[in-house]
């Protein structure tokens, strides 16, 4: 738990570091913007399961075998992720990347499953291209 709230911290200090353009250095969101709001949900995330786990003391852990197995998936899901973007569409390989992910932490509900798998590419997708009028190379 310690090393991955360091882990966030650092992400933020590195994320401070980011140089920004004289244009964009006014402006409310920036290149800054998503990365700091990865690294503060991170470390409240782990802050959140840190104090979580301290109010459920009596409750034993699970076997640490299917841990490493599911890190072990989602691992190769993110390096599979990373490498099907070279011949997949950003949006296809994220809701790829979704279906995975949540089909290895034990999500069986089909609903959930596709509202998250299509909502979040499509959601985002419909944001950054057309809203924000961004062009993404990968997509």
């Amino acid at each position: 738990m310690v090393a991955l709230f360091g882990f966030g911290a650092g992400y933020l200090l590195l994320v401070a570091q980011i140089e920004l353009d004289p244009w964009s250095a006014s402006d409310t969101i920036n290149s800054r913007t998503l990365p700091q709001i990865y690294g503060v949900l991170l470390c409240v995330a782990v802050l959140a399961l840190a104090f979580a786990r301290r109010n459920s003391q009596g409750s034993a852990p699970g076997p640490a075998k299917r841990k490493v197995r599911r890190l072990a998936w989602l691992s190769a899901l993110i390096c599979f992720f990373i490498v099907s973007l070279l011949w997949l569409n950003l949006w296809v390989a994220l809701a790829g990347l979704l279906f995975g992910a949540v089909w290895t932490m034990g999500e069986r509900r089909w609903s959930v499953i596709w509202a998250l798998c299509l909502g979040i590419p499509l959601v985002g997708f419909v944001l950054i291209e057309h809203v924000l009028l961004m062009t993404i190379p990968l997509s």
